[in-house]
This record gives structure tokens, C-alpha cells and sequence, in this order.
């Protein structure tokens, strides 16, 4: 199974995400440690809630619901993939705390290596499906796709400090502006898988994510600082990763849709929350 797009809207996307994720290894260094340490509770806490709650949510979801078929699948594939590109970035822009944001990612998607595979045999046996995906598949995709990029940018801080320094303000604007023409892009291309599937995967990405970011910054409980990177890191799930699963399971393409479907509902979701939240911070 192959994602529809033609190579250089693909070659676009990997460029992007790379761009985005090696902005925010600008922004790595030793405090970034010394916050983790200082909030490990909280750290534990975001952890827990991403790899149970939700996607006990989502299971919950398809079954009463009594969702069925690619679209069941493309919901449930997004709910067991933590650890988006974008969601240090959302988190920051949401008012979070710059040192702490970068640390909770990075654990939650080094520990997706094990999560994932761990979190398919579970539904396997839920849904007495057969579903499966290596710690190796799952490393490849995180290690290029976000751990890569990150510790690129984290090495050119500890090396040249204040060319970083320059670089991370004028990079995270342009990247960020980027994403918004490419979800476009993006939406108009696949827009008959997307219509395919219908409204349900989006308006269950929706109420999942609004879920998650309430359990996130429960996680933080009175930390003011942390409570918007503990919801963001939550909510944000990888549909990279998703993809992944679908294509070494061998799924239908109408789970594509339904991962996208689901990502579209996430985002407005998130982006509602970082608007909103950030003003308040304001």
C-alpha cells in the first residue's frame, strides 16, 4: 500500500517535518535535562496518559459507537501512535515551558519503540485481529523522522551556541508557516480518499484529542508552566507512524483516509487550544 501523492509533495512532507524537528533540536541543551529531573512525576504522569487513556478512549469509542471497518482501524492506529513532529512546537506555542516541552517528547517517542508493539498485541487481542509491527519498524520511522533532525540540532547548539541562537527564532516562523499551505496542499490532493471515508474518523479525532488535552493538563495538576505541554504531548498522535503500521500490516487504503481524517479533526482541535491557551498565557 502506497500513500497517493505524487514524489514531490512527498519529498515536500519529509522535508518539512525534518526541518521542523531540527528547529527544536535548536533548542536542546542541559536544561532541558534539569527540567525533566525537575518534573519527573509530571513526566511519568503525561506518559501514563499517553500510552493508556487514550487509546483505552478509542477502543471504548469503535466499540460502543459501533464503528467498524477501515475507519475503526485508521482511529485506533492513530490512538496507539504517540509522539507528532509538531507537537514540541504546539506545545510552546501554546504558552509551555521551552525547557520542559522538548524533554517530554523525547521520551515519549524513544519509548514509542516499545508502546506500539506492545499496544498492537493488545488490540489483536481485543479485536482477535493479527496485528503486529517490529521495535525495529518502529525505531527506523522515529529515529529518522524526529530523533535524527533533533540531535542534529541539538549538536549544532553545543558546538556553535550562538549560531543556534540565531537560527531557532527565523527557522521555527518559516517552518511553521510552511505546514499551512501544506496541509492544504494535502487536503485538496487526497480529498477523494477523504470523502470516501466520510465525517466519522475526523469527528472522532476531534472529541479524542479534546479528551486527551483534558487528561494532559490534569497530568500537570497545579503546575501552570507544565499543564499546556502535558495536554499538547497527550492529545498529538503520529499519523507518520500510523501509515507505517497500515502499510507493513498490509491494510486497505481507506485507512490512509481514516488517519488523515483523523489528523484534520486533531489539528483543528490543537491549533483551537494553542490559539486560546496562548492568549491566555498573553
Amino acid at each position: 500500500m502506497t500513500l497517493p501523492i505524487a514524489p514531490w509533495l512527498a519529498v515536500l512532507i519529509a522535508a518539512s517535518v525534518f526541518a521542523v524537528m531540527f528547529s527544536l533540536g535548536l533548542l536542546l541543551g542541559r536544561e532541558q535535562i534539569a527540567a525533566a529531573r525537575r518534573r519527573g512525576g509530571v513526566l511519568a504522569m503525561v506518559f501514563f496518559a499517553v500510552v493508556v487513556p487514550v487509546p483505552l478512549l478509542a477502543v471504548l469509542l469503535v466499540t460502543f459507537a459501533e464503528i467498524r471497518g477501515v475507519v475503526a482501524a485508521g482511529i485506533l492506529l492513530m490512538a496507539i501512535s504517540p509522539g507528532a513532529p509538531i507537537a514540541i512546537r504546539r506545545a510552546i506555542d501554546a504558552g509551555g515551558e521551552p525547557a520542559f516541552a522538548p524533554a517530554l517528547h523525547l521520551v515519549i517517542v524513544a519509548l514509542a519503540v516499545v508502546t506500539v508493539p506492545v499496544s498492537l498485541a493488545v488490540l489483536s487481542t481485543v479485536f482477535q485481529k493479527d496485528f503486529a509491527i517490529s521495535p525495529l519498524d518502529v525505531g527506523r520511522q522515529v529515529f529518522f523522522a524526529q530523533l535524527l533532525p533533533l540531535g542534529l540540532g541539538a549538536t549544532l547548539r553545543a558546538l556553535r551556541p550562538a549560531m543556534a541562537a540565531g537560527l531557532a527564532g527565523p527557522l521555527a516562523r518559516t517552518t511553521n508557516l510552511a505546514l499551512i499551505p501544506l496541509v492544504a496542499i494535502l487536503v485538496v490532493v487526497l480529498w477523494p480518499l477523504l470523502a470516501e471515508v466520510g465525517w466519522v474518523p475526523a469527528a472522532a479525532g476531534a472529541a479524542l484529542t479534546l479528551c486527551a488535552l483534558a487528561v494532559g493538563a490534569a497530568c500537570a495538576a497545579r503546575d501552570a508552566a507544565a499543564r499546556p505541554v502535558a495536554a499538547v504531548a497527550a492529545a498529538m498522535r503520529n499519523p507518520g507512524l500510523a501509515l507505517l503500521i497500515a502499510t507493513v500490516n498490509e491494510m486497505p487504503l481507506g485507512v490512509v483516509a481514516a488517519v488523515l481524517a483523523y489528523t484534520l479533526g486533531l489539528l483543528v482541535v490543537v491549533s483551537a487550544f494553542v490559539l486560546w491557551h496562548g492568549r491566555c498565557a498573553r
